[in-house]
């Protein structure tokens, strides 16, 4: 039955009211805030079927300061537990916190439970001091049959019928007396918790139930990551501002010898019209247009013409006004003010290969640059253990793959980039210059994921620096797939069978559906998403065991990149994190890929900064 209620007047579609919604449950709320409620609260949920799992929601208070924060209640250091809701089904417990304090609470902690986006409910537990047992998430499990990260409002209209109204969540959490609309709204969530878990459960296919686990085994690896944050060094990052202005001008100076005082460097249409006007006739011609007609003016398309004197100065322009703008003030801005460090938000499964997404600021994505980097620091007498999976994505696809050639390098621990340099270039490998490493480096991961001789001469100057024709880049995919000939039969199969049902899946058994993508079939991301979703999966796998090998260390995770875990560790513990690192992200490799060859598969790093540490 879905509950919704119609205005007549507009045709739009209100949301049912909590009283409604427990109607439709039989469910009924029990606010308790005294020590013998407590008591008889827990002895009915203790009674319950044993393995039940119980619906878990909390709401929470700003912390006193950050009342007009807008993210202050989502943030464990800025606020604190108000209530904890349990639900059993048909009753939901409602523990106010003010009155009772979370101590008499401590026997539900051993109980399973189910929340939606658990991470929350994970995070403000762990600071407060509470190490639950076992949390599952609906919002993964969801993400598992489907992917995406549907919110609560959208799971419970996709999957239970109900319109909800979540107008409550920001209300006044820290009132002595709480209302009893903000009462029903929070049983309101712990009951959706509990019957969407019921209801998703039994969709969950075999393969399905393996994505889930592997990111449930992951979350508390996550809430930690969360809850810790990153170090980070604002003196300097205030004088690599100062350099970033410096270098803003002299490139608006360039530009506007150049272009003149009129033109706004920032306008793509007014960029266009200089172009027009000031191109040759040859170049013109060849010059990529919009659908509009109007001339691009995008870094791939300015990349197309490296020798135009427009060009660089425009590239390094925009490169150094998005550094301002990104990494500036605005990001700085997001360190927080109780801990002094930069708590990022990950998502796990995020993006539609699987792989983790961050936000908040996204510090998976920040610049490559070591004077950034640096910025990224362990505080004093402490240092940063950075593991690195070698190559993976060309690992994994190795191992999909089953090429010969490829599987062999890794298995003799051979460094593939200089592999390929070798074939490309007729060189014997231990002859292969930086160079022609760098090149190769752009050729295994440009053909990694299907790009054409266009494709990936664009895409080595573009990432990698590096001038390669279009006739240099058409002779390397040449070599590279003949030598590497059951990946290039692999790519054709993967492709072809993609197109057909509409579908790929991961290692593990991740379906993407392209069917029900904007864009449709892609060739790229039909070959993409095994490999990159395959790597995913083994940081899952890694991450899933590293708190477990962190237990008992002073030793903390701080940030992860899709192919990197970076650790904060005092002096006294350094080389067990070290071991504890390794032996997590080769545990996950070989749980995903059991027959991998192991063999200078970590690299890692120690320094005191993240950069110093690659």
């Amino acid at each position: 039955m879905t509950i919704k209620i119609r205005k007549e007047e507009d045709n739009e579609i209100k949301a049912a009211s909590a009283q409604e919604i427990f109607d439709r449950f039989k469910a009924r709320f029990h606010y308790i805030t005294n020590r013998d409620q407590v008591n008889k609260a827990i002895e009915s949920i203790y009674s319950k079927q044993p393995g039940t799992v119980l619906g878990l929601d909390i709401e929470t208070a700003k912390l006193e300061g950050f009342e007009q924060n807008e993210k202050a209640g989502l943030d464990p250091h800025l606020s604190r537990i108000r209530l904890v809701q349990i639900c059993t089904g048909y009753e939901i417990f409602i523990f106010d916190i003010d009155a009772i304090g979370l101590k008499l609470l401590e026997p539900i902690w051993y109980l399973p439970m189910v929340a939606h986006n658990a991470i929350f409910e994970i995070k403000h537990l762990l600071h407060a001091g509470i190490n639950p047992l076992q949390i599952d998430c609906t919002m993964l499990m969801a993400n598992a049959i489907k992917g995406g990260l549907p919110s609560l409002k959208e799971l419970a209209l996709d999957r239970l019928g109900l319109t909800i109204s979540k107008a409550l969540q920001t209300s006044d959490w820290n009132a002595p007396e709480l209302s009893k609309d903000q009462l029903s709204y929070a049983a309101l969530d712990a009951l959706l918790a509990y019957w969407l878990y019921q209801n998703i459960m039994g969709d969950l296919k075999n393969n399905q139930s393996n994505i889930y686990n592997l990111m449930k085994g992951s979350l508390k690896s996550i809430a930690k990551l969360e809850l810790n944050g990153f170090c980070f060094d604002i003196a300097n990052h205030i004088i690599l501002m100062a350099d970033w202005e410096k270098r803003k001008e002299a490139e608006e100076k360039n530009l506007r010898k150049l272009l003149g005082s009129e033109i706004n460097f920032d306008s793509p249409k007014q960029l266009a019209c200089w172009l027009e006007n000031n191109l040759d006739k040859p170049t013109l011609s060849k010059w990529p247009k919009s659908s509009k007609g109007q001339l691009k003016t995008d870094a791939d398309t300015l990349a197309q013409f490296p020798d135009h004197p427009l060009v660089q100065p425009m590239l390094k322009y925009r490169e150094v006004t998005k550094l301002l703008s990104t990494y500036g003030e605005t990001f700085v801005s997001q360190i927080n003010p109780v801990t002094d460090r930069m708590h990022s938000n990950f998502r796990i499964g995020g993006a539609a290969t699987g792989r983790f997404t961050s936000g908040s600021p996204n510090i998976q994505n920040v610049p490559k640059d070591k004077a950034f980097r640096s910025l990224f620091i362990a505080p004093p007498e402490q240092f940063l253990v950075v593991g690195d999976y070698s190559q993976i994505e060309l690992r994994v696809a190795a191992l999909i793959s089953k090429d010969p050639i490829l599987l062999e390098a890794y298995e003799r621990g051979e460094d593939l980039h200089k592999k390929t340099a070798s074939v490309i270039s007729g060189t014997p490998m231990n002859q292969i210059t930086k160079e022609q490493r760098q090149a190769a480096k752009a050729v295994n991961f440009g053909l990694l994921y299907g790009q054409g001789a266009k494709g990936l001469a664009r895409y080595a100057k573009a990432n990698y620096g590096i001038n390669m024709t279009e006739f240099e880049a058409n002779n390397n995919r040449n070599a590279f797939f003949q030598t590497y000939s059951e990946f290039a039969k692999w790519q054709e199969r993967q492709s072809s069978y993609t197109r057909q049902i509409m579908q790929t899946r991961t290692p593990s058994g991740r379906i993407r559906n392209f069917s029900t993508e904007q864009n449709g079939f892609r060739h790229t991301e039909a070959l993409n998403t095994p490999i990159q979703g395959g790597a995913a999966e083994v940081l899952l796998a890694a991450l899933s065991r590293l708190d477990d090998y962190l237990e008992g260390l002073d030793a903390k995770l701080v940030n992860i990149v899709h192919d990197e875990i970076v650790v904060e560790v005092s002096a006294e513990h350094l080389g067990q994190a070290i071991t504890a690192v390794e032996n997590a992200m080769i545990e996950g490799m070989l749980a995903i890929f059991p027959d991998a060859s192991i063999k200078n598969l970590v690299d890692l790093q120690i320094g005191n900064n993240w950069a110093e540490a690659k």
